[in-house]
């Protein structure tokens, strides 16, 4: 078994390492994960290829449950489970994520290691040390989690540039930033009241009880929001806050006699404190390392501090018997869940005051960008850990709560695995940046759970529940394709539909014969057009000009940037877009390369509709497009990059012939380029295989003048051989030495559209300024159906 183990596991890695290495399938996997948006318009399916890439790690997946089967206490089993997930985990974060063979080294070390530990660390071998290594409960089979702290913090620490590197995840939009403050928390407010009613009602116990368990568990799921949410760190160690406060409150009432508001506070105190030591990783750590060094410090407390019998008072746990606070008998339950209702809304109005306040404001800021925050005063260390204190303290208070509702904790009675993750999840799939998204998914959860498992009778109508496991993971599962297509979760799903319909009302009442993008376009009449009031028309220069644009309105959800934009290209002409920041330029760069889809229009391309095409069928079909931000690959080598579109040695080999520092520097990553180097990169492989159409946006963005000329003389070479080059630009002057049409973008409209001769420095000032001077010599739209 080991030795067929041992083959499988380095004929896998053999073949896998030259699959990425040494095949184009393996070179643009690589780029797709680069630069998925680049490597579309490069002629990749990155759809097709993300499949292909989940198809092979299932296989390798189910190759190594085979494999592990015959392992005894390690197959087929929840632990053998975690343990393989770490390893495999540690082993590819030393290779951070990039390099097979670092990654199967890792795992090898990391098994041998842990197998060398089973076996040494014991009496027979290190004395006495051994024996109390020995006679500490879980700290030998917590070795993989030792390892991979260790590991994370030597090796998954990010050691190049992130100034400038902002956070993906923007804020999701508010739905109901048009609504006033009483329309905004009327729908909670009645919701809440309802809720708070039915619990005070004769209901039957079971009942009360599960709504005590929700409203201590929202407040255990109000710390997502916090760490997660507003802070933009995957934590999965809240299970650890939660049975750390409630074990030593239980301790102090059983033990020492302690009332339960100061063992309520010690515990808190403990949460807050063990929150801040798992916060020592988030200061070198983020992203899916965080996650499992949070996840691993949970497990380590999990398996050895909670198996302490003396703390935890073993299998039987300790009892919390509620309290007589003052006049506050919560003994009686409906004096508990007024008790509970005040301490949720005290958690909401905390969290939300959180997200408002400056604190707030500084968590957005290290979210977004450490070395930004820390120029601007916000120290990252602070404020990291700030955010896992808040939400240790929160998680820590609902542990202590759901202890006393229930009235018991055992040390073992919230495992992080399986508990960690679905907790997170299910307030992901509510709306983890939304406090009330963590409240809803907390009465949700539980309630649906009770549901299941003790039924639910209405009159006469009943049903008795039902053991079946799989219907919560279905049903988990399609809350999860929900989540795919709203990843703010369901809260924003919700708002999502009710601002349309709002919006669909709205325009009904208010319709008129004058649509509202023409009222928009009244308000720029004084921008200069090449026919009527800014209406963003162009010009039909040409019978069968190589692309067509034809009325594109095209934006960003519901934020419209290109507002009409009609125009005909030129065949083997140079066409110069000009305007000034924010005009719509890179826009209109992504309606063409199809990475932006179009609301209402056009696109037209050598006689074929292709405004539904993607990305890659139009690369494919010669519609190239080089982004503004460098067309290139950073992570894979200069000739990776010139691979992927000139698969033929001979085309490299001119590419390098022609710029002689690229062929220097041929098997460095293409991000240790210059940024003149890169501009060669990008431009490079479409001098030896020219498209049809070229789109390149900004190219001379922060190059020298000198490397700028040349890019200059390359593009007019390439119009010379045929390729329609259209060149997006702000520096005017240097793209007016080689245009042969120039036109102009001011706030999403076109102002003209004309031969370079007949535009001089007062229409380009003009232009750019948004004012009234128009070339004195226009071409005229001939489809415009307009006078001239």
């Amino acid at each position: 078994d080991q030795a067929i183990t041992l083959g499988a596991a380095v004929f896998l890695f053999v073949g896998l390492t030259l699959l990425l290495r040494f095949t184009r399938l393996g070179l643009v996997m690589r780029t797709s994960v680069d630069r998925p948006s680049l490597a579309a318009l490069r002629g990749t399916n990155t759809g097709r290829i993300s499949a292909i890439a989940w198809i092979m790690s299932f296989g390798l997946a189910a190759v190594a449950g085979v494999l592990a089967g015959p392992i005894p206490g390690f197959g087929l089993t929840s632990d053998g489970y975690t343990v393989a997930l770490f390893v495999a985990a540690t082993a590819a974060i030393f290779a951070r994520l990039r390099s097979i063979p670092i990654a199967f080294a890792g795992g090898l070390a990391i098994g041998a290691a842990t197998n060398l530990a089973t076996a040494y660390l014991n009496s027979s071998y290190l004395g006495s040390v051994g024996g109390w290594i020995q006679n500490v409960s879980g700290l030998q089979a917590s070795l993989p989690y030792w390892i991979l702290l260790i590991g994370l913090a030597i090796f998954a620490v990010e050691r190049g540039r992130r100034a400038g590197v902002t956070a993906e995840a923007s804020p999701p939009h508010d739905y109901l930033a048009g609504l006033s403050p009483w329309r905004r928390r009327l729908p909670w407010i009645v919701a809440g009241l309802a809720f708070f009613i039915y619990s005070m009602g004769p209901i039957n116990p079971i009942w009360r009880q599960t709504v005590e368990v929700a409203l201590a568990t929202g407040v255990v799921f109000l710390s997502y929001t916090v760490v997660t949410g507003l802070g933009g760190m995957v934590s999965l160690a809240q299970t650890a806050f939660v049975t750390s406060s409630a074990v030593v409150m239980g301790y102090l009432i059983n033990m020492h006699g302690w009332p339960f508001l100061p063992a309520l506070l010690v515990g808190a105190v403990v949460a807050v404190l063990l929150g801040i030591v798992i916060a020592l990783p988030a200061l070198r750590l983020g992203g899916i390392p965080l996650a499992l060094a949070t996840l691993a410090l949970a497990l380590l407390t999990f398996n050895v501090v909670f198996e302490i019998p003396s703390l935890t008072n073993g299998s039987v746990g300790w009892t919390i018997n509620r309290p007589k606070l003052g006049p506050l008998d919560l003994t009686n339950e409906r004096v508990t869940i007024i008790v509970l209702f005040l301490v949720v809304l005290l958690g909401l109005w905390v969290v939300t005051n959180l997200q408002n306040s400056a604190s707030g404001r500084a968590m957005t800021a290290v979210r977004s960008s450490e070395p930004a925050a820390s120029a601007s005063a916000v120290s990252p260390v602070v404020t990291k850990l700030t955010i896992f204190a808040v939400a240790a303290l929160l998680a820590g208070v609902g542990g202590m709560l759901l202890a006393m509702v229930s009235g018991n904790i055992q040390g073992q009675q919230y495992p992080p695995n399986p508990l960690a993750f679905l907790w997170l999840a299910t307030v992901v799939v509510f709306g983890v940046r939304r406090p009330a998204g963590a409240l809803l998914a907390a009465v949700v959860s539980v309630f649906f759970q009770a549901i299941l498992t003790s039924g639910i009778h209405i009159g006469s109508f009943g049903w008795n529940g039902t053991t079946q496991t799989l219907i919560p993971e279905l049903l988990f599962g399609a809350a999860a394709i929900g989540l795919a297509n709203n990843p703010d979760g369901i809260l924003a799903q919700v708002g999502a539909i009710r601002y349309r319909r709002r919006r669909a009302k709205a325009s009904t009442a208010t319709a008129s014969p004058t649509p509202a993008l023409e009222s928009e376009e009244l308000q720029v009449t004084r921008l200069p057009a090449v026919v009527g009031n800014g209406d963003g028309r162009g010009v039909a220069v040409t019978e069968s000009p190589v692309l067509r644009l034809e009325g594109i309105h095209a934006g960003y959800g519901e934020v419209e940037v290109l507002h009409g934009i009609d125009v005909d290209i030129p065949r083997g002409s140079i066409v110069a877009v000009l305007g000034p920041n924010g005009s719509g330029k890179s826009t209109l760069c992504s309606v063409i390369g199809g990475l932006l889809e179009v609301s209402q229009g056009r696109i037209v391309y050598d006689g074929v509709d292709v405004t539904t095409m993607s990305p890659h069928d139009r690369a494919r079909n010669g519609l190239v497009v080089v982004p503004e931000s460098r067309g290139i690959f950073p992570s894979v080598s200069v000739d990776e990059n010139l691979q992927l579109w000139l698969p033929r040695s001979s085309d490299k080999d001119e590419v390098y012939q022609r710029f002689p520092n690229l062929a220097v520097r041929r098997r460095l990553p293409a991000g240790n380029l210059s940024g003149g180097e890169q501009q060669m990169l990008s431009i490079g492989p479409m001098l030896v295989r020219p498209p049809t159409v070229l789109v390149i946006d900004e190219p001379t963005l922060g190059i020298a003048q000198m490397v700028s000329s040349e890019i200059m003389t390359n593009l007019d070479e390439l119009s010379a051989s045929g390729t329609t080059v259209i060149l997006v630009e702000e520096r005017a002057r240097s793209v007016m030495s080689i245009a042969h049409w120039v036109c102009t973008l001011y706030r999403g409209r076109m102002l003209w559209f004309t031969d370079k001769d007949h535009v001089n420095d007062d229409v380009l000032a003009s232009a750019y300024m948004g004012g009234t001077i128009v070339p004195e010599s226009i071409v005229r739209p001939e489809r415009s159906g307009l006078p001239t």
